[in-house]
Protein backbone atom coordinates (compact mmCIF):
# COMPACT_ATOMS: atom_id res chain seq x y z
CA UNK A 1 0.00 0.00 0.00
CA UNK A 2 2.48 2.56 1.26
CA UNK A 3 4.64 1.71 -2.10
CA UNK A 4 1.64 2.12 -3.99
CA UNK A 5 0.82 5.63 -2.45
CA UNK A 6 5.11 6.44 -3.17
CA UNK A 7 4.62 5.89 -6.66
CA UNK A 8 1.54 8.27 -7.16
CA UNK A 9 3.06 10.69 -5.34
CA UNK A 10 6.61 10.66 -7.44
CA UNK A 11 4.07 10.51 -10.60
CA UNK A 12 1.97 13.31 -9.28
CA UNK A 13 4.87 15.25 -8.49
CA UNK A 14 6.58 14.17 -11.86
CA UNK A 15 4.64 15.76 -14.20
CA UNK A 16 2.89 18.12 -11.90
CA UNK A 17 6.46 19.48 -11.31
CA UNK A 18 7.03 20.16 -15.09
CA UNK A 19 4.61 22.59 -15.41
CA UNK A 20 5.08 24.59 -12.38
CA UNK A 21 8.72 24.24 -11.69
CA UNK A 22 8.84 27.30 -14.29
CA UNK A 23 6.15 28.87 -12.64
CA UNK A 24 8.02 28.60 -8.69
CA UNK A 25 11.35 29.99 -10.72
CA UNK A 26 9.29 32.60 -11.41
CA UNK A 27 7.59 33.38 -8.24
CA UNK A 28 11.12 33.64 -6.57
CA UNK A 29 13.09 35.37 -8.89
CA UNK A 30 10.01 38.07 -8.98
CA UNK A 31 9.90 37.74 -5.17
CA UNK A 32 13.74 38.77 -5.31
CA UNK A 33 12.18 42.09 -7.29
CA UNK A 34 9.90 42.90 -4.94
CA UNK A 35 12.27 42.93 -2.08
CA UNK A 36 13.49 46.33 -4.10
CA UNK A 37 10.66 47.81 -5.70
CA UNK A 38 7.23 47.44 -4.46
CA UNK A 39 3.73 47.95 -6.48
CA UNK A 40 2.96 51.67 -6.90
CA UNK A 41 0.44 53.54 -4.83
CA UNK A 42 -0.49 56.88 -3.53
CA UNK A 43 0.39 57.52 -0.18
CA UNK A 44 -2.37 59.11 2.55
CA UNK A 45 1.08 61.52 3.38
CA UNK A 46 2.05 62.06 -0.34
CA UNK A 47 -1.85 62.98 -1.49
CA UNK A 48 -2.12 65.13 1.58
CA UNK A 49 1.36 67.39 0.88
CA UNK A 50 0.40 67.00 -3.47
CA UNK A 51 -3.65 67.45 -3.35
CA UNK A 52 -5.45 70.65 -3.66
CA UNK A 53 -6.19 72.61 -0.60
CA UNK A 54 -10.00 73.16 0.49
CA UNK A 55 -11.19 76.21 0.60
CA UNK A 56 -13.45 76.52 3.66
CA UNK A 57 -14.31 79.79 2.61
CA UNK A 58 -16.46 79.04 -0.19
CA UNK A 59 -18.14 76.19 1.44
CA UNK A 60 -21.65 77.33 2.52
CA UNK A 61 -23.16 73.18 2.52
CA UNK A 62 -23.04 71.59 5.96
CA UNK A 63 -22.18 67.77 5.73
CA UNK A 64 -25.17 66.56 7.21
CA UNK A 65 -27.03 68.08 4.41
CA UNK A 66 -24.14 67.31 1.69
CA UNK A 67 -24.58 63.37 2.81
CA UNK A 68 -27.97 63.43 2.86
CA UNK A 69 -28.26 64.63 -1.21
CA UNK A 70 -25.35 61.87 -1.86
CA UNK A 71 -27.76 59.00 -0.60
CA UNK A 72 -26.09 59.43 3.20
CA UNK A 73 -22.71 57.10 2.18
CA UNK A 74 -20.50 55.97 4.55
CA UNK A 75 -17.23 57.80 2.99
CA UNK A 76 -18.30 61.18 3.19
CA UNK A 77 -14.83 63.78 2.49
CA UNK A 78 -14.63 67.19 1.27
CA UNK A 79 -12.00 67.68 -1.29
CA UNK A 80 -10.60 70.39 -3.77
CA UNK A 81 -11.53 69.72 -6.84
CA UNK A 82 -10.72 71.61 -9.70
CA UNK A 83 -10.68 75.13 -8.14
CA UNK A 84 -13.69 74.85 -5.91
CA UNK A 85 -14.43 72.83 -2.33
CA UNK A 86 -16.49 69.56 -3.44
CA UNK A 87 -18.65 66.80 -1.23
CA UNK A 88 -17.71 63.40 -2.28
CA UNK A 89 -19.01 60.42 -1.48
CA UNK A 90 -20.10 56.78 -2.45
CA UNK A 91 -23.54 56.43 -4.34
CA UNK A 92 -24.41 52.45 -4.72
CA UNK A 93 -20.85 51.25 -6.45
CA UNK A 94 -19.49 54.74 -7.59
CA UNK A 95 -18.43 57.88 -6.23
CA UNK A 96 -20.88 61.27 -6.43
CA UNK A 97 -19.55 64.50 -6.21
CA UNK A 98 -21.37 68.05 -5.74
CA UNK A 99 -20.16 71.09 -5.17
CA UNK A 100 -19.75 72.23 -1.59
CA UNK A 101 -21.28 76.05 -1.98
CA UNK A 102 -24.90 75.36 -3.68
CA UNK A 103 -25.00 71.30 -3.37
CA UNK A 104 -25.44 71.28 -7.09
CA UNK A 105 -24.36 67.55 -8.82
CA UNK A 106 -20.83 67.82 -10.66
CA UNK A 107 -20.11 66.54 -14.05
CA UNK A 108 -17.40 64.72 -14.80
CA UNK A 109 -13.96 66.34 -14.96
CA UNK A 110 -12.54 67.80 -18.46
CA UNK A 111 -9.55 66.67 -19.91
CA UNK A 112 -8.26 69.79 -18.75
CA UNK A 113 -9.05 69.98 -14.91
CA UNK A 114 -7.42 66.38 -15.06
CA UNK A 115 -4.25 68.32 -16.62
CA UNK A 116 -4.01 70.90 -14.16
CA UNK A 117 -4.47 69.04 -11.24
CA UNK A 118 -1.97 66.39 -12.37
CA UNK A 119 0.33 69.08 -13.00
CA UNK A 120 -0.21 70.20 -9.31
CA UNK A 121 0.52 67.11 -7.56
CA UNK A 122 3.32 65.96 -9.82
CA UNK A 123 4.88 69.15 -9.60
CA UNK A 124 5.67 69.36 -13.42
CA UNK A 125 3.83 70.10 -16.35
CA UNK A 126 1.57 67.60 -18.27
CA UNK A 127 2.51 66.09 -21.79
CA UNK A 128 0.25 64.02 -22.48
CA UNK A 129 -3.64 63.31 -21.33
CA UNK A 130 -5.16 60.72 -21.96
CA UNK A 131 -9.29 60.29 -22.38
CA UNK A 132 -10.45 58.71 -19.33
CA UNK A 133 -10.03 55.40 -19.30
CA UNK A 134 -11.56 52.66 -16.97
CA UNK A 135 -9.00 49.65 -16.04
CA UNK A 136 -5.09 49.76 -16.97
CA UNK A 137 -2.22 47.86 -15.33
CA UNK A 138 -1.59 50.38 -12.62
CA UNK A 139 -5.53 51.07 -11.82
CA UNK A 140 -6.49 47.50 -11.70
CA UNK A 141 -7.07 46.60 -7.88
CA UNK A 142 -10.77 46.43 -6.96
CA UNK A 143 -10.46 49.26 -4.82
CA UNK A 144 -10.51 51.71 -6.87
CA UNK A 145 -14.07 50.24 -8.78
CA UNK A 146 -15.60 53.57 -6.90
CA UNK A 147 -13.39 56.28 -8.74
CA UNK A 148 -13.29 54.68 -12.27
CA UNK A 149 -12.88 56.22 -15.12
CA UNK A 150 -9.36 57.91 -14.33
CA UNK A 151 -7.42 60.31 -16.38
CA UNK A 152 -3.73 58.92 -17.53
CA UNK A 153 -1.66 62.16 -17.23
CA UNK A 154 1.78 61.54 -18.37
CA UNK A 155 3.95 64.54 -16.73
CA UNK A 156 6.84 66.14 -18.61
CA UNK A 157 9.49 64.98 -16.16
CA UNK A 158 12.17 62.93 -16.10
CA UNK A 159 11.24 59.89 -14.08
CA UNK A 160 8.23 59.96 -16.65
CA UNK A 161 5.30 60.37 -14.01
CA UNK A 162 1.94 59.43 -14.97
CA UNK A 163 -0.96 60.17 -12.36
CA UNK A 164 -4.40 58.97 -12.79
CA UNK A 165 -7.24 61.64 -11.38
CA UNK A 166 -10.46 60.26 -10.88
CA UNK A 167 -12.81 61.99 -13.42
CA UNK A 168 -15.43 61.42 -11.19
CA UNK A 169 -14.10 63.32 -7.58
CA UNK A 170 -10.96 64.58 -9.67
CA UNK A 171 -8.78 62.99 -6.68
CA UNK A 172 -5.46 61.65 -7.91
CA UNK A 173 -5.72 57.70 -6.77
CA UNK A 174 -2.32 56.26 -8.20
CA UNK A 175 1.08 57.59 -9.59
CA UNK A 176 3.55 55.40 -11.25
CA UNK A 177 7.30 56.18 -12.78
CA UNK A 178 9.22 54.94 -15.68
CA UNK A 179 11.18 52.90 -12.98
CA UNK A 180 8.13 50.97 -11.04
CA UNK A 181 6.18 50.46 -14.23
CA UNK A 182 9.59 48.79 -15.14
CA UNK A 183 10.62 47.06 -12.23
CA UNK A 184 6.71 45.74 -11.50
CA UNK A 185 6.64 44.04 -15.04
CA UNK A 186 9.46 42.11 -13.69
CA UNK A 187 8.54 42.20 -10.25
CA UNK A 188 4.67 42.17 -9.16
CA UNK A 189 2.76 42.02 -12.08
CA UNK A 190 4.59 38.51 -12.72
CA UNK A 191 4.83 37.17 -9.02
CA UNK A 192 0.89 38.11 -8.73
CA UNK A 193 -0.25 37.03 -12.34
CA UNK A 194 -1.52 40.57 -12.33
CA UNK A 195 -2.12 40.97 -15.75
CA UNK A 196 -5.27 43.71 -16.88
CA UNK A 197 -7.60 41.01 -18.50
CA UNK A 198 -7.33 38.76 -15.61
CA UNK A 199 -6.77 40.78 -12.79
CA UNK A 200 -10.08 43.43 -13.83
CA UNK A 201 -12.34 40.96 -12.29
CA UNK A 202 -11.62 40.00 -8.66
CA UNK A 203 -12.97 36.65 -8.83
CA UNK A 204 -11.54 35.34 -11.86
CA UNK A 205 -8.12 36.31 -10.52
CA UNK A 206 -8.68 34.82 -7.17
CA UNK A 207 -9.66 31.86 -7.79
CA UNK A 208 -6.58 31.15 -10.51
CA UNK A 209 -3.97 32.45 -8.53
CA UNK A 210 -5.04 30.36 -5.04
CA UNK A 211 -5.87 27.20 -7.45
CA UNK A 212 -2.24 27.25 -8.56
CA UNK A 213 -0.54 28.17 -5.43
CA UNK A 214 -2.44 25.26 -3.50
CA UNK A 215 -1.47 23.14 -6.80
CA UNK A 216 2.17 24.51 -5.77
CA UNK A 217 1.94 23.25 -2.10
CA UNK A 218 1.02 19.95 -3.39
CA UNK A 219 3.58 19.58 -5.42
CA UNK A 220 6.20 20.77 -2.88
CA UNK A 221 5.16 18.47 -0.04
CA UNK A 222 4.57 15.63 -2.19
CA UNK A 223 8.53 16.60 -3.47
CA UNK A 224 9.90 17.04 0.26
CA UNK A 225 8.49 13.96 0.79
CA UNK A 226 9.85 12.13 -1.23
CA UNK A 227 13.23 13.10 -1.34
CA UNK A 228 13.31 12.61 2.48
CA UNK A 229 12.13 8.95 1.58
CA UNK A 230 14.68 8.57 -0.91
CA UNK A 231 18.04 9.91 0.99
CA UNK A 232 16.53 7.52 3.86
CA UNK A 233 16.39 4.46 1.90
CA UNK A 234 19.83 5.26 0.28
CA UNK A 235 21.19 5.64 3.86
CA UNK A 236 20.25 2.00 4.91
CA UNK A 237 21.87 0.62 1.16
CA UNK A 238 24.30 -1.09 1.38
CA UNK A 239 26.24 1.68 -0.36
CA UNK A 240 25.11 4.78 2.00
CA UNK A 241 24.75 8.13 0.25
CA UNK A 242 22.42 10.87 -0.09
CA UNK A 243 20.88 10.47 -3.13
CA UNK A 244 20.09 7.80 -5.07
CA UNK A 245 20.55 9.78 -8.44
CA UNK A 246 23.34 10.81 -11.07
CA UNK A 247 23.92 13.63 -13.09
CA UNK A 248 20.85 16.34 -12.90
CA UNK A 249 18.28 14.74 -11.14
CA UNK A 250 20.91 14.45 -8.46
CA UNK A 251 21.09 18.07 -8.35
CA UNK A 252 17.65 18.72 -8.27
CA UNK A 253 17.36 16.08 -4.92
CA UNK A 254 20.48 17.49 -2.81
CA UNK A 255 19.29 21.14 -3.39
CA UNK A 256 15.87 20.01 -2.79
CA UNK A 257 16.90 18.51 0.60
CA UNK A 258 18.91 22.05 1.47
CA UNK A 259 16.03 24.34 0.34
CA UNK A 260 12.55 22.16 0.45
CA UNK A 261 12.03 23.56 3.78
CA UNK A 262 12.05 27.30 2.68
CA UNK A 263 10.49 26.12 -0.67
CA UNK A 264 7.39 24.48 1.01
CA UNK A 265 7.07 27.93 3.90
CA UNK A 266 7.20 30.10 1.17
CA UNK A 267 4.89 29.14 -1.07
CA UNK A 268 2.65 27.64 1.08
CA UNK A 269 2.91 31.67 2.70
CA UNK A 270 2.36 32.83 -0.90
CA UNK A 271 -1.32 30.69 -0.99
CA UNK A 272 -2.27 32.16 2.32
CA UNK A 273 -1.42 35.51 0.98
CA UNK A 274 -4.95 34.35 -1.08
CA UNK A 275 -7.01 33.40 2.18
CA UNK A 276 -9.24 36.47 1.57
CA UNK A 277 -11.13 35.10 4.59
CA UNK A 278 -11.26 31.50 3.49
CA UNK A 279 -9.69 29.92 6.95
CA UNK A 280 -8.65 32.94 8.68
CA UNK A 281 -10.57 36.10 9.99
CA UNK A 282 -10.16 39.09 7.61
CA UNK A 283 -9.69 42.27 10.10
CA UNK A 284 -12.94 43.29 9.99
CA UNK A 285 -15.37 44.33 12.95
CA UNK A 286 -18.66 42.44 13.10
CA UNK A 287 -21.61 44.84 12.13
CA UNK A 288 -22.56 45.37 15.65
CA UNK A 289 -19.42 45.79 17.40
CA UNK A 290 -18.76 48.72 14.29
CA UNK A 291 -22.50 49.98 15.15
CA UNK A 292 -21.89 50.26 18.90
CA UNK A 293 -18.69 52.00 17.99
CA UNK A 294 -19.77 54.56 15.89
CA UNK A 295 -22.74 55.65 17.69
CA UNK A 296 -22.12 54.70 21.26
CA UNK A 297 -25.14 51.58 21.07
CA UNK A 298 -27.12 54.37 19.29
CA UNK A 299 -28.40 56.13 22.63
CA UNK A 300 -26.58 59.59 22.17
CA UNK A 301 -27.54 61.73 18.93
CA UNK A 302 -24.18 63.44 17.74
CA UNK A 303 -24.52 67.18 17.08
CA UNK A 304 -24.42 68.50 13.67
CA UNK A 305 -21.18 69.72 11.74
CA UNK A 306 -21.86 73.35 9.78
CA UNK A 307 -19.79 74.93 7.42
CA UNK A 308 -18.77 77.28 10.45
CA UNK A 309 -17.46 74.45 12.19
CA UNK A 310 -15.32 73.43 9.18
CA UNK A 311 -13.73 76.57 9.21
CA UNK A 312 -12.29 76.36 12.36
CA UNK A 313 -9.82 73.51 10.96
CA UNK A 314 -8.08 76.05 9.25
CA UNK A 315 -6.62 76.63 6.41
CA UNK A 316 -4.67 73.99 3.94
CA UNK A 317 -6.52 71.28 4.27
CA UNK A 318 -6.19 69.20 1.45
CA UNK A 319 -9.58 66.66 2.70
CA UNK A 320 -11.80 66.41 5.43
CA UNK A 321 -12.90 63.20 6.30
CA UNK A 322 -16.43 62.89 8.61
CA UNK A 323 -16.99 60.28 10.73
CA UNK A 324 -19.16 59.20 13.94
CA UNK A 325 -17.25 57.70 16.85
CA UNK A 326 -19.14 56.98 20.31
CA UNK A 327 -22.09 59.31 19.19
CA UNK A 328 -19.58 62.41 18.58
CA UNK A 329 -19.20 63.71 15.14
CA UNK A 330 -16.01 63.98 13.79
CA UNK A 331 -14.37 66.18 11.11
CA UNK A 332 -10.21 64.99 10.50
CA UNK A 333 -8.81 67.25 8.40
CA UNK A 334 -5.37 66.34 6.29
CA UNK A 335 -3.05 68.61 5.39
CA UNK A 336 0.80 69.00 4.49
CA UNK A 337 1.19 71.01 8.30
CA UNK A 338 -0.30 67.86 10.00
CA UNK A 339 -3.30 66.84 10.56
CA UNK A 340 -6.13 68.27 12.54
CA UNK A 341 -9.69 66.75 14.28
CA UNK A 342 -12.42 68.65 15.27
CA UNK A 343 -14.64 66.65 18.22
CA UNK A 344 -17.75 67.88 18.74
CA UNK A 345 -19.78 65.79 21.46
CA UNK A 346 -23.30 67.26 23.21
CA UNK A 347 -20.93 67.87 25.83
CA UNK A 348 -17.81 68.28 24.35
CA UNK A 349 -16.15 70.78 21.80
CA UNK A 350 -12.37 70.17 21.01
CA UNK A 351 -10.19 70.91 18.22
CA UNK A 352 -6.24 69.29 18.57
CA UNK A 353 -4.04 66.92 16.43
CA UNK A 354 -6.48 64.12 16.56
CA UNK A 355 -9.74 62.89 18.65
CA UNK A 356 -9.41 62.32 22.57
CA UNK A 357 -7.75 58.86 23.73
CA UNK A 358 -10.35 58.34 25.91
CA UNK A 359 -13.12 59.06 23.53
CA UNK A 360 -11.26 56.08 21.71
CA UNK A 361 -11.40 53.77 24.54
CA UNK A 362 -15.12 54.58 25.59
CA UNK A 363 -15.99 53.81 21.90
CA UNK A 364 -13.65 50.01 22.30
CA UNK A 365 -15.43 49.44 25.58
CA UNK A 366 -19.05 50.45 24.00
CA UNK A 367 -18.60 47.80 21.08
CA UNK A 368 -16.52 45.44 22.82
CA UNK A 369 -17.80 45.18 26.20
CA UNK A 370 -16.38 42.02 27.76
CA UNK A 371 -12.87 42.80 27.10
CA UNK A 372 -10.77 44.23 29.29
CA UNK A 373 -8.32 47.07 28.03
CA UNK A 374 -4.87 45.92 28.93
CA UNK A 375 -2.97 49.00 26.86
CA UNK A 376 -3.04 51.83 24.47
CA UNK A 377 -0.65 53.43 22.67
CA UNK A 378 1.11 54.50 19.45
CA UNK A 379 2.15 51.97 17.01
CA UNK A 380 6.05 51.20 16.66
CA UNK A 381 7.44 51.80 13.42
CA UNK A 382 8.88 47.83 13.25
CA UNK A 383 5.58 45.95 14.94
CA UNK A 384 5.36 43.18 12.38
CA UNK A 385 1.32 42.71 13.43
CA UNK A 386 1.00 46.69 12.04
CA UNK A 387 3.21 46.01 8.91
CA UNK A 388 0.82 42.75 8.27
CA UNK A 389 -2.04 44.61 7.82
CA UNK A 390 0.16 48.00 6.43
CA UNK A 391 -1.36 49.91 9.05
CA UNK A 392 0.61 53.45 8.76
CA UNK A 393 3.25 54.96 11.75
CA UNK A 394 1.40 56.93 14.48
CA UNK A 395 -1.65 54.68 14.63
CA UNK A 396 -2.84 53.90 17.90
CA UNK A 397 -2.66 49.85 19.02
CA UNK A 398 -5.56 49.00 21.91
CA UNK A 399 -4.53 45.64 23.31
CA UNK A 400 -7.60 43.66 25.10
CA UNK A 401 -8.29 41.13 26.94
CA UNK A 402 -10.96 38.65 27.42
CA UNK A 403 -12.63 35.88 25.51
CA UNK A 404 -11.48 37.40 22.52
CA UNK A 405 -8.16 39.19 23.60
CA UNK A 406 -8.44 41.54 20.40
CA UNK A 407 -5.44 43.87 19.08
CA UNK A 408 -7.05 46.95 17.38
CA UNK A 409 -5.63 49.18 15.01
CA UNK A 410 -7.52 52.35 14.95
CA UNK A 411 -6.50 55.81 12.89
CA UNK A 412 -5.57 58.46 15.59
CA UNK A 413 -6.85 61.77 13.67
CA UNK A 414 -10.51 60.34 13.45
CA UNK A 415 -11.00 57.24 15.27
CA UNK A 416 -11.55 55.29 12.58
CA UNK A 417 -11.22 51.38 13.05
CA UNK A 418 -8.30 49.99 10.90
CA UNK A 419 -7.87 46.41 12.00
CA UNK A 420 -9.59 44.24 14.27
CA UNK A 421 -6.98 41.38 15.18
CA UNK A 422 -7.78 38.51 16.76
CA UNK A 423 -6.50 35.06 17.57
CA UNK A 424 -6.98 34.06 13.87
CA UNK A 425 -6.29 36.72 12.21
CA UNK A 426 -2.57 37.24 14.55
CA UNK A 427 -2.26 33.89 13.42
CA UNK A 428 -2.24 34.55 10.05
CA UNK A 429 -0.01 36.99 10.32
CA UNK A 430 2.76 34.84 11.21
CA UNK A 431 2.32 31.83 8.84
CA UNK A 432 1.60 34.37 5.81
CA UNK A 433 3.20 37.81 6.09
CA UNK A 434 6.30 36.99 8.37
CA UNK A 435 7.25 33.93 6.75
CA UNK A 436 6.62 35.52 3.24
CA UNK A 437 8.37 38.39 4.15
CA UNK A 438 10.81 37.73 7.38
CA UNK A 439 9.09 40.38 9.17
CA UNK A 440 9.63 38.62 12.31
CA UNK A 441 10.21 40.46 16.01
CA UNK A 442 13.94 41.63 15.83
CA UNK A 443 14.22 41.60 11.60
CA UNK A 444 11.67 44.37 11.34
CA UNK A 445 13.44 46.50 12.46
CA UNK A 446 16.85 45.57 10.83
CA UNK A 447 15.75 45.94 7.22
CA UNK A 448 19.94 45.30 5.61
CA UNK A 449 19.80 41.96 7.50
CA UNK A 450 16.01 40.77 7.05
CA UNK A 451 16.54 41.68 2.75
CA UNK A 452 20.09 39.54 3.48
CA UNK A 453 18.77 36.76 4.89
CA UNK A 454 15.56 36.56 2.66
CA UNK A 455 17.66 37.01 -0.67
CA UNK A 456 19.58 33.85 0.44
CA UNK A 457 17.08 31.36 0.80
CA UNK A 458 15.11 32.94 -2.91
CA UNK A 459 18.45 32.53 -4.46
CA UNK A 460 18.85 29.18 -3.67
CA UNK A 461 14.54 28.17 -4.31
CA UNK A 462 15.24 29.43 -7.48
CA UNK A 463 18.13 27.62 -8.65
CA UNK A 464 16.37 24.74 -7.12
CA UNK A 465 13.30 25.49 -9.31
CA UNK A 466 16.05 25.70 -12.48
CA UNK A 467 17.24 22.24 -11.74
CA UNK A 468 13.47 21.37 -11.80
CA UNK A 469 13.22 22.52 -15.21
CA UNK A 470 15.70 21.23 -16.85
CA UNK A 471 15.00 18.02 -15.44
CA UNK A 472 11.27 18.49 -16.83
CA UNK A 473 12.63 19.46 -20.40
CA UNK A 474 14.42 16.19 -20.10
CA UNK A 475 11.72 14.27 -19.50
CA UNK A 476 9.20 16.40 -22.08
CA UNK A 477 12.29 15.14 -24.82
CA UNK A 478 12.02 11.87 -23.79
CA UNK A 479 8.43 11.28 -24.62
CA UNK A 480 8.32 13.90 -27.79
CA UNK A 481 8.13 11.11 -30.79
CA UNK A 482 11.06 11.46 -33.28
CA UNK A 483 9.75 12.08 -36.74
CA UNK A 484 11.45 9.32 -38.81
CA UNK A 485 13.04 10.27 -42.52
CA UNK A 486 10.44 9.71 -45.07
CA UNK A 487 12.44 6.66 -47.40
CA UNK A 488 13.01 7.73 -50.79
CA UNK A 489 12.11 5.89 -53.70
CA UNK A 490 14.08 2.97 -54.92
CA UNK A 491 15.04 4.01 -58.57
CA UNK A 492 15.61 0.88 -60.59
Amino acid sequence: MYAAVLKGLASFHRWVGVVLCLMFATWFATGAMMVFVAFPAVSASEAAARSEPVDLTAVALAPGEAAARLGRPADLRLVGRAGAPAYVGRQDAHMAAIAAADGRPLPALTARQAEAVAARFGGAPAARVSAPIDYDQWVVHQALNPWRPFYRVRLADPAATEIYVSAATGEVRQKTTRLQRTANWVGSVVHWIYFTPLRRSFAAWDWTVWSLALTGVATAVAGVWLGVTRTSRKMRSKRPGVSPYRGLLRWHHVIGLAAGGFVLCWISSGWLSMDHGRLFSDGAPTAEAAQAYRGGGGTQTPPALTAADLRSLGAGATAIDFGQLNGCSIAAARSPSGPRALTLCPQMRRLGAGVPDGLVLSAVRAAWPGEHIVSAAAVRGDSPYAKAEGVPDGAMQVQLAGAQALRLFVDPVSGQLLVVMDRSREAYAWVYYMLHTYNFPGLSDRPALRTTLLLIPLTLGFVFSITGVLVGVRRLRAFTPVAKPTPRPRVS
